[in-house]
């Protein structure tokens, strides 16, 4: 470096191509003594890699961690020991030395990997009193950041980076509840007036929301920097007046970055004149996007990933600037260096250490800002009316419809949830669900409730529930507790296919500005990180696809090495472990980053106020829906949401009582008995393929070994299965007490609250009744306790209860015997539960199934088909199941097929082996076909049929690929049976074709359309067959498994029924496709893997232990086909299979054909399900 005295004129550092671990350079250019200019470099140290990075005693982060892992079911992942409790350090008292200015988090998308729930923890542990978020044009973190630093005792700071017409960055800071709502109004407007992904800021808009507001210069990206970059002085100090001028110079801050540019010393220093001319006050603002210099390249890959860069390249593919937006000459997207970390105050001084008062001036920034800017609860809109009176009024009319004659006792447990329910001011919220989902019955949508709103007696009356709480003494404490420690939570399942029109309804009814979706945002995981990664850093696509296709849920990013070298279906892969190495480093800082935002499945919010006065509002991915930039979690401080949820099952109901209806008008799939006999046949035999919530080979074993009598047994099963892997409920206890096991319970009381679950806690609700009854806390307190006790399983919490809750009981008059046995019963509930209603709601779901599967099967099957993904299988293995019913699968036909499954009326005396009619297979079902294709197609043939393959084209005018799938999927043979020769007739049908469009579209009959070839052989049913499976995801006339019967069975191999029918002990071997794999945790740490093997005849449910699992784990993974040598056990009643061998299969489907090579089979592997 140069030496001492000699003038600097500029001094920068570039990173380098860390992936190739080439170290960071530090330039500096100077004057030399003869006045010279001269450019030296030195090399500095190479940051630590994440891999590297370890936490030592003196680290002030050592205590701290709050990485959050979003999770789809945070509590299911915390009741497996998944996630830890995470504890806030509180910052004690200091001297106030400097506001951090400012953090960028992960909602920025590609800008940061901190998260705004950990960023306050480690400013605040370096020193900080306050520190400030700006996420570019979004709020989204605001919520997070705020209770955070409140927690550990930091002044949050909220604003935003907004980006102006003109090009640059100002960050914008709410200084009071006005200017927050100026911000969230702005950001709204940015988003809302401009495409989508391109929020963009013009002066009118910022100019119309300024009130509250304070603004800083935005350092290196602001618009003052690149005008001064420029040597544009004149038009820097221009807008700088502009800003003063709209914001007054008490509220306009300098930014004084220092981050290692080019030209930082020349632009700061006529930064720091325009501060002094104008009497600004400069402070030191180093925007913070990375935690430390070592966790660099994650934040590069993310900014690569975002703007579609490869690694080797400064700028990305991504426009930065939508069609019609000011076209502006934007600096790269990517650092020059790793500058941007989180200093330390003593770091950040040291940096400063010539301009000590720029430290000092961001307090005066803090200061100007009020503490509590973000706005409390929201009313729900007025309905113009009282709401108490409007409610009892509503409530006691349903409840005459529906109880015709109203007892004491129910009209006793209205009056007092009606008592409550007013009383605490809610009357609002059940009014507007009862209007939402009435507006859906009268439009033919079929809903239930789900959750706790199913324990409310009101909700039964009022209709948006199917339960009927006072029959089942559900316990409305769990919904809404006397002491008003929460507000109701009101879910309601509607069909998935027209949820959207109950949205729409909302907001017609309230207005657009009023209600909103609540977002979520979508998380890196294992397998994002490594196709977002690996894409940046040129893995080839094939390695990226074969590696993330096989890992599951259990396999972390920490694992990520590890899993590749041990586990059986990827250790002999040949995947370039090299490759992979900097994703390996960088996977464990990329994990939880927010990677995009979407609508939530269900969660509404209705507010009286402008929505966009509380949280900006944006366009959702299909520009459909308005979002909040919330999450559920943030949005429950401000807002009541409703959970507009979708159910499939409630899909496969109506479209069945649809089709039922054209053979009985009064059918209604409500009305259906809920104690049919043959029903709860049915479901303690297991013969549930294709049922809604109990199709799976757990719930389907459940059942059979519970002897399902009623609804109060089937809701039993959902609770003790659906919760899965984490569950709370000790289920063969419970099976074995159902089933005649003595037992024990201790006291009157406790047999109240635990009778109907043989003195199990089965539901979540019985927790908090047994702390109610006989320790004596509160329902808050109650649940809180619980929610604690399986979230904090791994720190073994509910130890720390015990002697507290025994000495509340003994106090409370009860023995201590009866104080340790409720003090066991709760401390064994220690993972995830399902409330009582709830698992009630879920079973009449699935007893509906099943009578309606039993008693109209062609319309069971067409609906279930037509709702997919509608349960835990998939349309080929539901097609199968149908077939097995004596149902006919039809091929689409373009003449008679609709854009639906459709039920044809079959002559049953002709087909006497098909008793149950046929299901004419949709149009869209057929894959890579358009949507507006499929519609041309309907349209078109209303005028008329199409009266051959060459008039088809000609009307409908699909294109080759299009085409293609229809020949494949028979949709033509009606006209003609040759498939062949009609993908050889294209070139012609085409010709034929635009000679009917050059004449105006009005075809001639007169002329003569070309011939088929009629030397052309068709394909065989085989490869028919197979063909079909590709284009349409099912077999229509027999499995594929079927063409390969003869074969195997000439070599001892049986079927998958025949394997179920096996005594126990028998081995066997059974060839087939396995699917849907499960690896669930086991108390040893050993693998078990379970998944189903299909054929033919049907599933046959597989066991495989770890060794088996060791040595031909790649073979059921990898392959479509794989041949099993085992034992049949009989495991209470079900027969399952117990694997000692597995080879791959390789089929040739027919005798006389030769071996079919499976990577061009249309058969997916196994896929992965539960971890």
């Amino acid at each position: 470096m140069p030496p001492a005295g000699i003038e600097h004129l500029a001094r920068w550092r570039e990173v380098g191509e860390w992936w190739q671990e080439a170290p960071p350079l530090e330039w500096v250019r100077y004057l030399d003594a003869d006045g010279v200019r001269r450019e030296r470099s030195r090399t500095l140290p190479i940051p630590l890699t994440p891999a590297e990075i370890t936490l030592t005693p003196a680290d002030p982060r050592d205590d701290y961690s709050v990485r959050l892992h979003k999770t789809r079911d945070e509590k299911v992942a915390k009741a497996c020991g998944a996630i830890h409790d995470h504890h806030l350090k509180v910052l004690t008292p200091q001297v106030r030395r400097a506001a951090c200015l400012f953090v960028q988090t992960g909602y920025s998308f590609g800008r940061s990997t901190l998260l705004a729930t950990e960023a306050p923890g480690f400013v605040g542990n370096r020193g900080f009193s306050a520190a400030l978020i700006a996420d570019r044009f979004s709020l989204a973190g605001a919520r997070e950041f705020s209770n955070t630093a409140n927690r550990v005792g930091l002044h949050p700071l909220i604003g935003a980076t907004i980006e102006i017409a003109e090009g640059g960055e100002i960050v914008l800071v709410a200084r009071n509840a006005e200017g927050y709502r100026s911000l969230s109004r702005l950001i709204t407007e940015c988003h809302l007036g401009e495409p989508r992904n391109y929020p963009l800021a013009h002066w009118s808009r910022i100019e119309k929301h300024s009130e509250g507001l304070l603004l800083l210069t935005g350092g290196n990206a602001g618009p003052i920097n690149r005008l001064l970059v420029r040597r544009e002085e004149e038009t820097a100090e221009k807008l700088l007046r502009r800003f003063i001028t709209l914001y007054g110079s008490k509220n306009v801050f300098v930014q004084i970055e220092r981050t290692y540019m080019p030209w930082e010393i020349t632009v700061n220093r006529r930064l720091h004149d325009l501060a002094e001319r104008y009497s600004l006050l400069p402070v030191a603002g180093n925007p913070i996007t990375h935690l430390e210099p070592g966790s660099f390249p994650a934040q590069d890959i993310l900014v690569c990933v975002e703007s579609l860069c490869l690694i080797e390249e400064i700028e990305g593919r991504k426009p930065r600037r939508a069609e019609g937006q000011p076209e502006v000459v934007l600096p790269p997207r990517r650092a020059l260096n790793a500058e941007r970390y989180m200093r330390s105050v003593k770091q950040l001084e040291q940096l400063f250490k010539d301009l000590p008062h720029l430290v000092t001036n961001t307090l005066a920034l803090a200061d100007r800002c009020e503490r509590d800017i973000l706005p409390g609860m929201i009313d729900l809109p007025s309905l113009g009316i009282c709401d108490e009176s409007a409610l009892t009024e509503a409530v006691y009319r349903g409840a005459q419809e529906r109880y015709k004659t109203i007892n004491h006792s129910q009209h006793q447990r209205l009056r007092e949830e009606l008592d409550r329910i007013i009383g605490q001011k809610f009357a609002r919220h059940f009014l507007v669900a009862a209007d939402m989902c009435q507006w859906a019955r009268e439009h033919g949508i079929l809903f239930s409730g789900r959750g706790s709103v199913v324990d409310s007696m009101v909700a039964y009356c009022l209709g948006f529930s199917r339960i009927d709480a006072h029959e089942h003494n559900l316990h409305f404490n769990r919904f809404l507790p006397e002491d008003a420690s929460k507000r109701p939570d009101i879910d309601i399942d509607f069909e998935a296919s027209r949820r959207n029109e109950v949205r729409q309804y909302l907001v017609r009814k309230y207005g657009e500005k009023h209600v909103a979706t609540v977002a979520a945002f979508g998380a890196y995981r294992t397998r994002g990180i490594i196709r977002d990664v690996g894409k940046v850093l040129g893995i080839p696509p094939e390695s990226l696809s074969y590696l993330s296709k096989r890992l599951h849920g259990s396999v972390t990013p920490e694992r990520l090495r590890e899993c590749i070298e041990n586990k059986p279906e990827l250790r002999d892969s040949g995947i370039p472990v090299r490759r992979f190495e900097w994703v390996f480093r960088l996977a464990k800082m990329l994990m939880d980053v927010p990677m995009g935002v979407r609508a939530h499945s269900s969660g509404v919010v209705i507010s009286q106020e402008p929505i966009c006065d509380i949280v900006p509002v944006m366009l959702s991915g299909d520009e459909d829906v308005q979002i909040i930039q919330w999450d559920k979690r943030s949005a429950r401080a401000s807002f009541d949401k409703f959970d507009v949820l979708c159910l499939r099952g409630n899909d496969v109901l109506s479209r069945t009582q649809d089709r039922v209806r054209h053979l009985d008008y009064n059918f209604d799939v409500e009305q259906v008995a809920l104690d049919d006999p043959e029903t709860y046949r049915t479901m303690r035999s297991g013969h549930l393929i294709g049922i809604p919530q109990s199709a799976s080979p757990a719930m389907r074993q459940a059942h059979i070994r519970m002897r399902t009598q009623n609804l109060t047994d089937a809701s039993l099963v959902q609770a003790g299965i659906r919760p899965g892997v984490g569950g709370a409920v000790k289920i063969n206890e419970l099976i074995a007490r159902r089933r005649g096991k003595p037992y024990e319970i201790y006291h009157p009381e406790m047999d109240r609250i635990l009778g109907n679950t043989y003195g199990l806690i089965v539901f979540q609700e019985q927790v908090d009744q047994l702390l109610e009854t006989f320790a004596g806390y509160s329902a808050n307190q109650a649940e809180v306790m619980r929610e604690a006790i399986h979230e904090r399983r791994r720190e073994m919490y509910v130890e720390t209860l015990k002697e507290e809750v025994i000495q509340r009981i003994v106090t409370n008059g009860f023995s201590r015997e009866i104080a340790v046995q409720v003090c066991e019963l709760v401390a064994g509930f220690k993972g995830y539960g399902f409330a009582q209603g709830h698992a009630l709601a879920f079973a009449e779901v699935s007893v509906r199934s099943i009578w309606c599967q039993q008693n109209f099967p062609t319309q069971y099957f067409a609906a279930l088909l037509d709702s997919q993904p509608a349960g835990y299988y998939g349309p080929c293995t539901i097609a199968n199941e149908a077939r097995s019913r004596g149902v006919l699968l039809l091929h689409p036909d373009v003449n008679r097929s609709e854009l639906n499954f459709v039920v044809e009326d079959m002559d049953e005396a002709a087909m006497p082996d098909v008793p149950h009619g046929g299901i004419r297979v949709a149009l869209q079902q057929i894959s890579a076909v358009a949507k507006d294709t499929l519609l041309r197609t309907l349209n078109q043939r209303i005028e008329r049929p199409y009266r051959s393959f060459f008039d088809f084209i000609a009307r409908v005018r699909p294109n080759r690929d299009e085409l293609e799938q229809f020949i494949l999927a028979g949709a033509f043979d009606s006209m003609h049976p040759n498939r062949r020769a009609l993908l050889w007739a294209i070139p012609s049908a085409y010709e034929f074709a635009e000679l009917v469009r050059k004449n105006g579209d009005a075809l001639d009959i007169s002329w003569e359309e070309p011939s088929l070839p009629t030397n052309v052989e068709d394909f065989d049913i085989v490869e028919k067959a197979i063909r079909e499976r590709y284009v349409l995801d099912l077999d229509i006339e027999r499995h594929l498994m079927a063409f390969e019967r003869e074969r195997v069975a000439a070599k001892g191999v049986i079927t998958t029924r025949e394997a179920t029918q096996l005594a126990p002990g028998t081995k066997a071997f059974v060839v087939g496709n396995p699917i849907r794999l499960r690896f669930p945790p086991t108390s040893s740490g050993k693998r078990v893997m379970f998944f189903d093997l299909e054929d033919e005849t049907g599933l046959l449910n597989v066991t495989c232990f770890d060794d088996v699992y060791q040595r031909y784990g790649h073979a059921i993974i990898c392959s479509p086909y794989i041949t099993l040598y085992g034992e049949a056990q009989d495991r209470d009643g079900h027969i399952a299979f117990l694997t000692e061998r597995v080879y791959n299969y390789q089929p040739r489907f027919g005798d006389a054909r030769k071996e079919v090579d499976v990577r061009e089979l249309p058969i997916t592997t196994a896929d992965f399900l539960v971890s």
